[in-house]
């Protein structure tokens, strides 16, 4: 008999439907948290649930002749365990009875329509991914990890402009125990909010939208950057998308792959660069962005690029920004999957000429991109230009391979 996964809302045991409660009397052992256990058959083996996570899956080879029931929290599916079992066992290997979860509660008791929400977890995850999920009037559902969790929000989202948003805690929502606190960032003084809890967030429109990308003081750098508007093009033809993959070969401080990923909820990074000390950078970024999916991987690109490109998931798109050569562009071409795009930057004469050829090549978009800001000139004002930008992109056409040049 496959396993069944069961949520659980905070009416207990006793509200579950009745094919659930069938299941539960009948079973030869129960995964549960351990509020749960008084309310379970003392026939059945109850195991309390495992730490790590990941250890649930011997338990479930070791029963597997047995009647297995988990019980987890709201709807397994969403921000619960039952997304990891299902791709572990696949979508035969168990069956799965989702309950209301905590994030519908809060959000009806808040009167917040859930589709306009953003979902964010900060449950076994940093709390700066909670930073990428901020905009002005933007309304939050965050899931807890514990209750020292709203505190270190509210002091989160004052370091980060936010001081004035409200934040709504709701505790054992549906339960005897429900209970409720609320306050702005700046005044938040609630030290005894229970565990097991959802905190609301209403941004006001006083903090600033960071937009596409990033201003670039945003960003430790040492002046390897892809500065905001040459950056601001090439992640309007990277075409970011929800658990898009990027290669950032060269990456430098990392803010392509960092505004990729603020666009691509979910998706990864692949941070390419020689030198360790800008790999470091691009990580504390990533970081301090709260964006998650940024991976450095430290290479020399002169030395085998092949073996290293075969190594990574396949690319939707890739962006070149430095250590371009003509076997990196060719290479990354074929790794592309058909229909990706590739976008490669130039300012040296010498980087620009291999782009130029591989232009007449394989055909693409080439552009230059010259960009002045007005900056003082004693009393007065004048244009001073960065330096120019060529830029190249090519999309792969669909049905073509991602082997081997």
């Amino acid at each position: 008999m496959r396993p069944l996964v069961a949520g659980v809302t905070e009416a207990g045991i006793a509200a579950l439907p009745d094919r659930v409660l069938q299941r539960i009397a009948t079973a030869s052992c129960i995964i549960a948290a351990t509020r749960f256990h008084d309310a379970l058959p003392e026939t059945a083996e109850v195991i309390d649930w495992p730490t790590p996570f990941s250890n649930i899956f011997s338990i479930i080879d070791d029963k597997a002749d047995q009647s297995l029931v988990i019980l987890t929290t709201g709807d397994p599916m969403w921000f619960g365990a039952g997304a990891s079992l299902v791709r572990r066992l696949g979508p035969d290997g168990c069956e799965v009875v989702p309950a209301v979860s905590g994030l519908q509660l809060a959000a009806a008791h808040l009167g917040w329509p859930i589709q306009d929400c953003r979902i964010v977890s900060i449950h076994g995850r940093p709390l700066e991914h909670l930073r990428a999920a901020l905009f002005p009037h933007g309304r939050l559902l965050v899931i807890a990890q514990d209750g020292n969790s709203p505190a270190a929000v509210a002091k989160a989202l004052c370091a980060w402009g936010h001081n004035t948003a409200q934040m709504h805690v709701m505790a054992h929502l549906g339960g005897a125990q429900e209970a409720f606190f609320s306050g702005t960032a700046a005044d938040w003084q609630h030290n005894d909010v229970p565990d097991f809890h959802i905190i609301g967030i209403a941004c006001d429109g006083k903090a600033p939208a960071t937009g596409l990308a990033a201003p670039d003081d945003h960003f430790v750098n040492d002046g390897k950057l892809t500065k905001r508007d040459a950056r601001a093009s090439a992640l309007a033809k990277l075409a970011p998308f929800p658990k898009a993959v990027l290669w950032d070969i060269g990456s430098g401080s990392g803010a392509v792959s960092i505004d990729f990923l603020r666009a691509a909820p979910g998706g990864r990074a692949i941070g390419i660069d020689r030198n360790q000390g800008q790999l470091d950078m691009a990580v504390a970024n990533a970081e301090r962005h709260g964006v998650a999916g940024f991976t450095p991987v430290k290479a020399d690109l002169a030395k085998d690029p092949a073996a290293l490109f075969d190594s990574l998931p396949t690319p939707d798109a890739v962006f070149v920004g430095g250590g371009l050569s003509a076997d990196i562009l060719a290479l990354a071409q074929a790794r592309l999957r058909p229909g990706g795009v590739l976008v490669a930057h130039a300012v040296t004469i010498e980087s620009e000429a291999l782009m130029v050829s591989a232009w007449q090549g394989t055909g693409g978009d080439l552009t230059r991109i010259a960009v002045q800001h007005a900056d003082p000139v004693g009393g007065f004002h004048g244009w001073r230009p960065l330096m120019p930008v060529t830029q190249w992109v090519w999309l792969k056409p669909s049905g073509t391979d991602t082997g081997q040049v």
